[in-house]
């Protein structure tokens, strides 16, 4: 029937609101003020959908970011604030006393800008030029003071294909269309410490720890996030195994935020949300 093509996006996007709707309403950051937050949510995608124009968004308490339309992570801000609620919280804790913070997948700049805000001295890394961009309009918008560098982190110094106009979903790929200049974080920090540092690059993880190796021996990285997911199955053919034995073996110990941002142990993480890694006690450089 010729009404079928016509019913089946429209049908989509409804589906898709009442996701969106649904996904702000549990969110628990929006909590005590949640009609307010579906409200704001639902008038951000009218204006995203008709007008095709961006918008603010609140980031922690004073900071603010784009949200474009298509762009999930700038999305997740407007939605809530802030977006990873344990994980975000687990920062602030930490990062309480300033510090060093290196954001690896820096993307559009979340965690760049609110650990710039907890007053951290921040290294964003962020490959894909058309996130560089937004992420450098991100923090001329704050006007914070952070090193922002077009690179992606791997286990060795040199350059690399990229992929393009994924949004969050770029990696490195053998095939992919662009190159990009790749640096460990070893030759990046040097021999300075870095209290917290944020490793989100779809699945190459260990690949960064790799070039992290000298940090990592010294004890001179006092808290890791890194993702946690199955993506690193599809990167490098293995579960996350080899990257909790990669920081055992360095003295690391792997934790998981409850909802108040606190750091709770866990022995065998199975593929999920975000793990965070500290040295052993006896082994931490104060």
């Amino acid at each position: 029937m010729p009404a079928t093509p016509v019913l089946a996006p429209v049908t989509g996007q409804l589906a898709a609101g009442a996701g969106v709707v649904r996904y702000v309403w549990g969110h628990p950051a929006n909590s005590g003020r949640r009609l307010r937050a579906v409200l704001r949510a639902a008038r951000y995608q009218a204006q995203a959908r008709l007008l095709r124009r961006r918008t603010v968004a609140r980031l922690g308490e004073r900071s603010r970011l784009w949200v474009d339309p298509h762009r999930t992570a700038a999305s997740m801000v407007l939605y809530a604030n802030p977006p990873d609620l344990p994980e975000m919280l687990a920062w602030r804790r930490a990062l309480r006393d300033g510090g060093l913070f290196v954001d690896v997948g820096a993307n559009i700049g979340t965690y760049t800008i609110w650990a710039a805000e907890l007053g951290a001295e921040v290294i964003a890394l962020e490959p894909a030029a058309d996130t560089f961009r937004l992420l450098r309009e991100n923090i001329a918008l704050n006007g914070y003071q952070v090193t922002a560098v077009q690179a992606a982190a791997g286990n060795h110094c040199g350059t690399a294909r990229f992929t393009s106009g994924l949004d969050a979903g770029n990696s490195l790929a053998p095939d992919g269309p662009v190159v990009t200049e790749l640096v460990t974080i070893d030759s990046l920090i040097g021999d300075r410490r870095v209290t917290g540092m944020k490793v989100d690059v779809e699945g190459f993880e260990i690949d960064v720890l790799h070039g992290a190796a000298r940090a990592l021996a010294d004890r001179r990285i006092g808290l890791l996030q890194i993702e946690w997911n199955e993506m690193s199955t599809l990167a490098v053919g293995a579960d996350r195994r080899p990257v909790a034995e990669l920081l055992a073996g360095y003295g690391y110990l792997l934790y998981r935020p409850d909802m108040t941002g606190c750091l709770v142990p866990v022995a065998e993480p199975g593929f999920g949300a975000d793990v965070f890694a500290s040295p052993a006690p006896e082994d931490a450089i104060p």
